[in-house]
């Protein structure tokens, strides 16, 4: 799925009379390796890995600068997950350790996506849920006290986003449990908490995820909206606040294929906003003039430019592919680059402001890196300066690096429509740095989709530890390679891009010398989908004629019924756009053939299915129907439910719960025990 925003309806109406039981956690029978232990040690056979350097080795994830304020909030993970806050506000290097609690709340139970930090009266404003269902609201929390106040209450909070003086704020809450919804811009008062409603989306416009953003005056909102809630039609608009009736008054070119826009915090000399949209095939900067309307593209990066922050030295960005990264600073006037850093593997920017900017990096050997970088002028204008940095250390890199990763090529069915040549997918292939002895214990796992991130995956890192292997492809639909590759899949998802994953399994065999029956496939989400469309799909999808025998599969949290789904979750639009629209006979046909759970009977290797109990962003019912038609036809399938658990499972416990399911699974298809 293409959006960072993959969210639910309720899950009441969905949940059946007889819930799955979730896996024991009661210690094993003596000599029973396969069993899940509590010490946070998993088995697969005689090898055994520890999940605590993974999982507390270092115990810090979601990194939420505020530059502005000089502080840096982030997560203490372990069984519980506290946020706390460290003082960045100097050049001095800082440590962790230094960092102290602000809440008691365990956010291991609720979902936070983002904080800001309102200086004058030291409260956070949060972005967050409240039994990590993923019902986004705007909560405070009184940095001094630990209070924490729900503000909002809404179906759904899209984004928000604060005006300069930090007085007011505007956010996009969504009202409605089920399409069309009810989508409106609202202003509040930050002293009062007083709100009111300023206008409304229409099936014209159809408000959607987005952080508003006020003109320097306070008078203007600007944020994103769907012509005609077409995912390919992304408009900026802008309301005028003082209107007597205000209106959404679109911006950029309605006539611009465009998949998204992310306007940037900030503005240039009180006039020009900026902004982040595909409009030539990249993700490039743009800016908006507000004096004269003229829409101006900045930059014109053959690689995405996924993240960028206003600073007193310029825009610093970064452009990337799978391939690697590259840290640049661009003149906001000319999109002129001033400076440049490349980088391995994947970094972003988190935020910039006045002379700094703070900025992640990962790697497949590198697990976190975070830098705080000052910023200068130099002759050829903004330059990258002297900073400091918090990592995860040598020790226990080593103790956390346990594959060895290879960039590679391989081969598809289909031309490139741009170069006419054969089309290759980039992948990953991640070994253990100390295989199996065993030959008959080999397994190699290929990513269904979310493959060939040129990022650290502890998931990945688990696998290698006890001796299997990864392959990590980038099948068409994924991000990364531009717009018109990450479109292949519009109106055909689990089409070709699980042909891909046949490819890529058949160059599998050859590379690894494994035979089919070692070869699996797993995901998650949209991945989950995939796996199970992969082990159900009919060879006369597409009029390809493909299969291919894959020997076993591990999906958590996928969709097994298409218009389902679309009926329950809150991205409707990405259905129809991948999909087609259920209203539609012939949409609603093709929609159920590439539903997985429409040719259980096709099911013949063994598959694994975990799902959070209490996930909204694909409800549960997707894997327990699935499971219990399978079970019903007599077919290969385990299915695990995390009582309580959303889309994503939390804690050191629920973790290594979930490993050693899966590891037991695994253990049982290559000693050809899977059921």
């Amino acid at each position: 799925m293409r959006t960072p925003h993959l969210l639910p309806l309720a899950l009441l109406a969905c949940a059946p009379p007889n819930p799955a039981r979730p896996y024991p956690t009661t210690e094993p029978p003596a000599g029973d390796a396969g069993a899940a232990p509590s010490s946070g040690v998993v088995r697969y056979f005689d090898r055994g890995v520890d999940l605590r350097p993974f999982l507390a080795g270092f115990p810090y994830e979601h990194w939420m600068p505020s530059l502005r304020t000089g502080r840096l909030f982030f997560l203490h993970t372990g069984e519980r997950y506290t946020l706390e806050m460290l003082d960045i506000s100097g050049d001095q290097p800082r440590s962790l350790d230094r960092a102290a609690p602000i809440s008691d709340v365990d956010w291991s139970q609720r979902s936070l996506w983002d904080v800001h930090h309102h200086a004058a009266t030291d409260t956070l404003w949060l972005h967050a849920d409240a039994r990590n269902d993923e019902r986004m609201n705007l909560w405070t929390l009184n940095i001094k006290t630990g209070a924490l106040d729900q503000v909002t209450d809404h179906d759904y909070v899209y984004g928000l986003g604060f005006r300069d003086d930090d007085t007011q704020l505007a956010y996009l809450p969504r009202d409605g449990r089920a399409a069309p919804y009810r989508s409106c811009l609202r202003v509040m008062d930050v002293a009062t908490r007083a709100a009111r409603e300023v206008v409304c989306d229409s099936p014209v416009l159809s408000f959607t995820w987005s952080s508003p953003r006020f003109t320097p005056d306070g008078k203007e909102v600007l944020f994103n909206a769907q012509q005609d809630g077409d995912r390919n039609r992304v408009q900026i608009v802008a309301v005028d606040l003082t209107a007597e009736r205000p209106t959404a008054r679109v911006l950029t070119d309605p006539k611009v294929a465009r998949t998204d826009a992310e306007l940037l915090e900030g503005w240039v000399d009180g006039d020009l906003a900026l902004f982040l949209a595909n409009d030539d095939g990249f993700r490039n900067l743009y800016s908006l003039s507000r004096r004269t309307g003229a829409v101006r593209q900045l930059t014109r990066f053959t690689e995405d430019l996924t993240s960028a922050a206003l600073t007193r030295a310029g825009v610093v960005g970064v452009h990337r592919s799978p391939l690697g990264s590259t840290l640049v600073v661009i003149d906001p006037r000319t999109g002129k680059v001033t400076d440049q850093r490349a980088q391995r593997g994947t970094a972003d920017v988190l935020d910039g402001h006045d002379g700094r900017a703070v900025w992640v990096h990962e790697a497949p050997d590198l697990p976190f890196e975070l830098q705080v970088t000052s910023l200068g002028a130099g002759p050829r204008g903004g330059q990258l300066g002297r900073g400091w940095g918090l990592g995860v250390g040598d020790e226990l890199t080593a103790a956390l690096v346990r594959c060895r990763a290879e960039a590679v090529e391989i081969p598809t069915f289909d031309r490139d429509r741009a170069t006419g040549k054969p089309r290759e997918l980039h992948a990953f292939v991640l070994t253990p740095r100390e295989p199996l002895t065993d030959p008959a214990q080999r397994l190699a796992l290929i990513e269904s989709f979310y493959g060939g991130e040129n990022r650290y995956s502890a998931f990945e890192h688990i696998l290698c530890a006890v001796g299997l292997t990864v392959v990590s492809p980038a099948v068409r639909g994924s991000d990364g390679f531009g717009k018109a590759f990450a479109a292949l899949n519009d109106r055909d998802l689990g089409g070709d891009e699980i042909v891909d994953l046949f490819h890529v399994a058949r160059w599998t065999e050859r590379a690894l010398g494994l035979t089919s029956r070692q070869i699996g496939v797993f995901g998650a989400s949209h991945g989950g989908y995939a796996t199970m469309r992969a082990l159900t799909f009919p060879p006369e999808t597409n009029g390809r004629g493909e299969s291919y025998p894959f020997g076993f599969g591990l999906a958590h949290a996928g969709f097994s019924d298409i218009a389902r789904f679309h009926a329950a979750c809150n991205i409707p639009d990405w259905v129809v756009l991948e999909s087609g629209d259920p209203a539609r006979p012939d949409d609603l046909a093709r929609m159920r053939d590439r539903s997985p759970l429409t040719h259980v009977d096709r099911l013949q290797a063994p598959l694994l299915l975990t799902h959070g109990a209490a996930d909204w962003r694909v409800p549960v019912v997707e894997s327990r129907s699935f499971a219990e038609k399978a079970r019903a036809l007599g077919k290969p399938v385990t299915y695990v439910e995390f009582p309580g658990q959303g889309h994503a499972i939390e804690g050191l416990a629920r973790v290594t719960e979930l490993y050693q399911a899966r590891f037991d699974f695994l253990q049982k298809v290559a000693a050809g025990r899977a059921p």
